[in-house]
């Protein structure tokens, strides 16, 4: 898979880049992702719009907003696509950069993976009645017609990937060109992550969290807990035998369900439930290790937060940082559903945390991962294809 150069000299001018994203939303991962990289871009004085149904306002940056009706739900994908290609036909000359499935882009990030993927995995957790309504399900089949009709477009000229994984998948259902496949990671301010800091905050932060010295911490950050395996991962610490704490950080809806989980399993006092943070530092800081067995998860940035606030991740074989959590120990990685597994994994993990020299490591693997990185590996891929079209 090409990688384009880390740094680039910009030998002509870019054009107007236009990205097209649904909403935005703090707590968003793959949102946010896009909203660095287009400040990061701003910076740089590229010139830059956003095709939205909303967006917070950023110095630099054209809004444009698109927003047909939302619902009903099942075809809400396929009203904002059509809309956004109209809009889209005004600005020809735009290089256009989609996180959403559009046939009229020229660049596709993939950082939701592939949909008929994720049903596939979603699928082996589901019981005989979910899995046929997933099946049945109009919006689902919707998202796979958009997917399949962008992978087809002759507009598509590059697809970007977070992750090996992602990659694999999208070769795999759609015969895609690997090498029209660029591999650009998430990348995170690590500045943010000072190791000293971070442990000048652990102090203060379980302080305010109340947490006994010496009790082990688990953290699990992400919103939608049945995809971030919030239950597989509160019955693998049942199972563990542990006494460590889990701090779980996301929006749900039914987060009742999750309480009544834990309640059941005999751990509802070592489960904190913290709901949608802005700032998750505090919580990352004291920490011990992160949990994150998601049923599907291209590649979340934070697994890349944890690595950088020196934490091992204990993550599922069918998550994009699978392979950066083996580099500490091939033990953290686990089917999503193996729920003794998990629980091995967790005290691989607490274990791991005692020595000094997995931090170290961590960090040392997340200073991969830095913003200005992702950027020009951006900007170098935009220039290749500009000197394509010219």
């Amino acid at each position: 898979m090409p990688q384009p150069h880390s740094r680039v000299q910009s030998v002509m001018p870019l054009p107007k880049i236009t990205f097209v994203r649904q909403r935005f939303s703090r707590f968003g991962g793959g949102e946010l992702i896009l909203d660095r990289t287009i400040s990061a871009l701003a910076r740089k004085g590229v010139s830059l719009s956003i095709v939205a149904r909303e967006w917070e306002p950023r110095k630099g940056v054209e809004f444009l907003r698109c927003d047909p009706p939302r619902m009903p739900r099942s075809s809400r994908d396929s009203r904002f696509a059509k809309a956004a290609c109209l809009l889209l036909e005004k600005m020809p000359s735009a290089l256009v950069q989609s996180h959403e499935r559009l046939s009229c882009c020229d660049i596709y990030r993939a950082g939701d993976g592939v949909h008929a993927a994720y049903l596939a995995h979603r699928a082996k957790s589901l019981g005989f009645i979910r899995r046929l309504f997933q099946n049945i399900s109009p919006y689902h089949r919707d998202v796979v017609r958009l997917e399949c009709e962008m992978f087809a477009s002759a507009r598509l000229k590059a697809v970007i990937v977070n992750s090996q994984m992602v990659a694999d998948e999208i070769v795999a259902h759609f015969e895609f060109p690997r090498e029209r496949i660029h591999f650009i990671p998430n990348g995170i301010e690590l500045s943010k992550f000072d190791a000293g800091a971070m442990a000048a905050l652990r102090e203060v932060s379980r302080k305010k969290l109340g947490i006994a010295a010496g009790k082990k911490i688990l953290v699990i950050i992400g919103s939608g807990y049945e995809r971030k395996g919030v239950a597989q991962t509160l019955q693998a610490l049942a199972l563990s035998k542990s006494g460590a704490m889990l701090l779980v950080i996301g929006h749900e809806k039914r987060q009742s369900r999750y309480e009544g989980l834990a309640e059941r399993l005999g751990i509802r006092n070592d489960i904190v439930f913290l709901g949608k943070q802005e700032n998750v530092i505090p919580f990352l800081a004291v920490a011990d290790a992160m949990i994150l067995p998601s049923v599907y998860d291209p590649f979340p940035s934070a697994a890349l937060e944890a690595l950088a606030s020196g934490l091992p991740v204990v993550t599922s074989e069918t998550c994009g940082a699978r392979d950066i959590a083996r580099e500490i120990d091939s033990g953290l990685v686990r089917d999503a559903n193996d729920v003794a597994g998990l629980a091995q994994a967790i005290s691989i993990a607490l274990k791991l945390c005692e020595n000094p020299e997995t931090a170290k490591r961590a960090r040392a693997i997340a200073a991969r991962f830095d913003m200005d990185q992702m950027v020009q590996k951006m900007l170098s891929l935009y220039e290749t294809l500009e000197k394509r079209k010219s």
